[in-house]
């Protein structure tokens, strides 16, 4: 099951990428906060501080 399937790119998630260090993605609806965070250290690389949905 693939939980990240793809970022969002539009100019306000851009924005919010340069301002804030966020990053926007579109996830799978049977994920939890949990499987989200993990799958986004695993990506990225690094611990988050927060993560909203």
């Amino acid at each position: 099951m693939d939980i990240l399937l793809k970022p969002i790119l539009t100019e306000k998630a851009t924005n919010e990428s340069e301002l804030r260090n966020s990053y926007t993605f579109i996830v799978s609806k049977s994920a939890n906060k949990v499987e989200i965070k993990k799958a986004v250290e695993a990506l990225m690389g690094f611990q988050l501080r927060k993560l909203e949905l």
